[in-house]
């Protein structure tokens, strides 16, 4: 893996023949090393969990309004029920 001029972070990996084959070969055919392959692999992996992340938290923030906007709506219904009521 490539060292940033800060940190050298050392990682142990084990795959299976198989998976291991698979990410040799398309390193081969990307004209990468073996370990170059890996970080750029695990650099959009970590962004698209980042994007994923992201997008859950605006997801739960627009439930909590659509949660909310039932209520008022809810209430506004139980209003109009009431004056319909007294007409």
């Amino acid at each position: 893996m490539t060292e940033s001029s800060m940190d050298n972070v050392q990682l142990e990996i084990t795959l299976r023949r198989d998976v291991f084959l698979l990410v040799e070969s398309s390193a081969l055919s990307d004209g990468l090393e073996l370990s170059q392959w890996v970080e750029n692999a695990l650099k959009f992996y970590l962004d698209d969990r980042g994007d994923l992340s992201s997008i859950n938290k605006r997801l739960a923030r627009l439930d909590a309004r659509v949660d909310l906007l039932d209520e008022v709506l809810s209430r506004l219904q139980r209003i109009e029920d009431r004056l319909d009521m007294l007409d």
